[in-house]
């Protein structure tokens, strides 16, 4: 079994954790754009892609 790369990684877990503030506190804008900045994130410093959700 291999580990998540993002697991460790301090900066998808700020981004994570300001798409949930964004999300409790009901502002769309902030949780869109962490949302945004994650993936493109993951995709340049953890060479993944993540599936937009339907």
């Amino acid at each position: 079994m291999t580990e998540n790369p993002t697991d460790a990684c301090e900066t998808c877990e700020l981004l994570k954790a300001l798409e949930t503030e964004g999300r409790e506190s009901r502002d769309p804008s902030v949780e869109v754009d962490a949302r945004v900045r994650f993936r493109r994130h993951v995709r340049d410093a953890h060479q993944r892609e993540i599936p937009l959700s339907m």
